[in-house]
């Protein structure tokens, strides 16, 4: 089956999924990017149904199709990622988009990732640094390059492959520093793009896009390398992305209760009720 068929599948699927329910139980329904979200939100709504979608798109269309059914009951939530705001102009009064970048940065804003970082860490290590939230603001900084070359991509439909660039292999591992022009260099090569090497090195080096910040996850990637050597002495297996996106996302409880974000989630799906 094609990523095209499975994905109208997932949607024809998603869709009658809330329709069935809507005749059971009258709660308010929330949908989600994915599994991962539905995790990390269930504690803190329970009194809602979450549905998981497939990806963000998915969310958009379940909610078209909803809507055409006279179905205005549900809330969207998603990334806002590096998407032309107006894409979502539609959607305003169906969306309730995470805080930052995405679910990732919104956790890293409201404090979890220094947490992981104090747990993980070397203390003497991290106090080289100020403590850990200094160090996240270096790592933040540090892929600024990466968050205006992510913005540039998606404006101009480049359609660069930055998943076949391993981000963290590009940090000095000494200054946290990337190397943009060697980042740059390896993200053309890996790109079947019109776009050449200068014009992404140029995108790279431009100013901050909006006011939104870094992809959570270039953040753990720096942060990775940091725990592995200047942040603490952790094994490689220990430290990457996905395993520290993991420990992002278990430890983010008690932060999340506690967030505006959450309050106002909740006074929406108050609304619905």
């Amino acid at each position: 089956m094609t990523s095209i068929a499975s994905s109208l599948r997932q949607l024809d699927q998603l869709a009658d999924r809330i329709r069935l329910h809507r005749q059971l139980r009258p709660d308010p329904i929330v949908i989600v990017e994915g599994p991962t979200d539905k995790l990390v939100l269930k504690e803190h709504i329970v009194a809602s149904q979450i549905f998981p979608a497939s990806n963000k798109n998915c969310v958009l269309a379940t909610l078209v199709t909803l809507s055409e059914w006279g179905d205005r009951g549900a809330i969207g939530i998603v990334d806002t990622d590096f998407d032309d705001p107006s894409k979502l102009e539609d959607f305003a009064d169906q969306l309730y988009p995470y805080n930052s970048r995405d679910l990732e940065a919104m956790l890293i804003e409201l404090g979890t990732l220094a947490m992981v970082l104090e747990h993980q860490g070397s203390e003497q290590k991290l106090a080289r640094f100020g403590g850990a939230e200094k160090l996240i603001q270096l790592l933040i900084d540090a892929v600024a390059s990466v968050t205006a070359l992510r913005y540039a991509n998606a404006r101009n439909n480049w359609g660069l492959a930055f998943d076949k660039v391993k981000l963290a292999d590009k940090f000095d591992r000494n200054t946290l520093q990337l190397k943009v022009e060697n980042y740059c260099a390896a993200i053309s090569r890996a790109s079947e793009s019109d776009a050449d090497t200068k014009s992404i090195y140029e995108a790279a080096l431009s100013d901050a896009p909006d006011d939104l910040g870094p992809r959570g996850r270039d953040v753990l990637e720096a942060a990775g390398v940091a725990l592995r050597k200047v942040a603490g002495s952790l094994k490689v297996e220990s430290t990457s992305e996905s395993v520290l996106t993991s420990q992002l996302h278990s430890s983010a409880g008690l932060a999340l209760s506690r967030s505006d974000w959450l309050i106002g989630l909740k006074d929406r799906l108050h609304s619905l009720q």
